[in-house]
C-alpha cells in the first residue's frame, strides 16, 4: 500500500525531527480521527498499513506527544486513547 501526503498539517510533513514511519503513523491516525478529537486506536489496525510493533507504536506517539501534535493514553496493552491537538 502506498501513501501519500493525506490532507494534514504541511508542517508534520517538514518537521525533520520527526521520522516518516511516525508522520505515517500521524497520518493514518488523523484521517481515522479526521472530524472527531477524540479516538481509539490498537495496534493491529496500525499493522495493517506499517509493519510495526506495539513498542515502536508507543516511541512514535511519544515523539508526537512531545512535540504537541497529539496527547495518548494506553488503556490497555497495545490500546489508546488519542487526543489530537493540531
Amino acid at each position: 500500500m502506498r501513501l501519500r501526503h493525506l490532507e494534514i498539517s504541511q508542517n508534520i510533513w517538514k518537521d525533520k525531527r520527526i521520522p516518516k514511519e511516525t508522520k505515517l503513523i500521524y497520518s493514518y491516525i488523523y484521517t481515522k480521527g479526521f472530524d472527531r478529537i477524540i479516538t481509539d486506536i490498537n495496534v493491529g489496525e496500525i499493522q495493517q498499513v506499517i509493519n510495526i510493533k506495539n513498542i515502536g507504536l508507543r516511541k512514535s506517539l511519544d515523539i508526537l506527544e512531545k512535540l504537541k501534535y497529539l496527547i495518548y493514553k494506553e488503556y490497555s496493552n497495545g490500546m489508546y486513547t488519542i487526543h489530537l491537538t493540531k
